[in-house]
């Protein structure tokens, strides 16, 4: 229970992990608790003990287990973290104004040089090396920052979940969709098979199934893509990035390169 509390507490965890994990079983929900829910308060009592034995915990590992996954997959296609690939010389994520901006900062706020056009271009692992530590650092500094900052990196974080849980999203959606259905008698077992009359009057459990899992379907397959996460990610990085100005000064430090991803 006290690991059910955290996870609801923390906002990243709640919104970030724990919320696709139960969109995901929402259409199966609906309709499980509204034809049966008010006739049988023993099933109602049971989802709620599974919900309190760890079934919300389960659903949001499941759900950050498949987003790191993806996440991976994503850097590789990608060829970095969008915090890396913004402080490149050559990308243009960031206009050359405000990565030199920044830039200067890292280096006079976080004592860690930043390696020149001509650098990166002769060793680009060398470079995307500083990136990256310098980019953990900076995250480091700033877990603290529970405003706009901490929004973005939840939005990143639902979008890539969510993501990751679509190939489950779609299946649980088009299963509540048939199940809705069936219980609006559109679909029948004995002729007639269909009879989309029915859909007129469907009736609130019926309704309500159908409504919420044709809505996250359209969610799922329209909204949810690989752009939608890639967008998130520069967002946020050129969010953290932005509170580079009010962090207190560092005197340098010698930089020592180690394999770090971000």
């Amino acid at each position: 229970m006290t690991t059910i509390f955290e996870l609801v507490k923390d906002p990243y965890e709640r919104k970030a992990r724990v919320t696709p994990g139960l969109l995901v079983a929402l259409p199966l929900l609906v309709p499980l608790l509204c034809v049966y829910g008010a006739k049988h308060p023993v099933l109602t009592g049971v989802v709620g003990l599974l919900g309190g034995c760890g079934a919300i915990y389960a659903l949001a590992s499941v759900a950050r287990g498949r987003g790191k996954k993806l996440e991976e997959m994503l850097v590789a296609k990608w060829g970095g973290m969008p915090t890396t690939i913004a402080l490149r010389h050559r990308d243009r994520f960031l206009d050359s104004v405000s990565k030199q901006r920044y830039h200067t900062a890292i280096t006079e706020k976080l004592g860690i040089a930043m390696p020149t056009a001509e650098e990166e271009s002769a060793n680009p692992d060398k470079a995307d090396d500083i990136y990256i530590g310098a980019t953990r650092r900076l995250r480091e500094l700033t877990r603290s920052n529970k405003k706009l900052l901490l929004k973005e990196n939840i939005a990143y974080g639902f979008h890539r979940n969510m993501l990751a849980m679509k190939p489950v999203g779609i299946v649980s959606c088009l299963l509540g969709i048939a199940y809705g259905l069936v219980i609006a008698k559109v679909l029948q077992v004995i002729p007639p098979h269909f009879v989309p009359a029915h859909l007129a009057e469907p009736g609130l459990a019926a309704g309500l199934t159908l409504l919420t899992s044709m809505a996250l379907l359209a969610g799922w397959l329209l909204y949810f893509d690989k752009s939608a996460v890639r967008r998130m990610g520069f967002v946020y990085a050129e969010r953290l990035f932005e509170c580079l100005p009010i962090l207190p000064s560092s005197a340098p430090l010698e930089w020592v390169s180690t394999p770090t991803r971000d």
